[in-house]
């Protein structure tokens, strides 16, 4: 089965960092990762920026493992449907970047 990461770029909307945060790693989450197929989140805080300007400060990187991409994206929708996922009330979504992944090339380890 294909490795998929769905990849989602953050920001608080302002003087709202701490119940951002708190939603997030607390609800959302395991929200998005009760949809079959995927098998765990992590997040992410920017440190420096290398190159580009997205703006967003936050990173959040879902592993999922799946035949088929397109039935996490039919299950997210259908938990959004389900009103089993809460709103991204503390969110900036004018900067939100979310994008869906599939792997195209062999992991490389250091020194490899």
């Amino acid at each position: 089965m294909p490795k998929v990461k769905l990849v989602a770029l953050t920001t608080p909307l302002p003087g709202k960092e701490a119940e951002f945060n708190d939603w997030y790693q607390n609800k959302h989450l395991g929200e998005i990762t009760s949809v079959p197929g995927f098998e765990g989140a992590q997040r992410f805080q920017l440190v420096a920026k290398l190159a580009g300007n997205d703006p967003n400060t936050y990173l959040a990187i879902y592993d999922a493992d799946v035949e088929d991409p397109g039935a996490l994206l039919a299950g997210m929708g259908a938990l959004a449907q389900s009103g089993k996922m809460t709103p991204p009330d503390f969110q900036d979504m004018a900067t939100t970047y979310t994008a869906l992944f599939t792997e195209c090339g062999e992991y490389v380890k250091a020194g490899g």
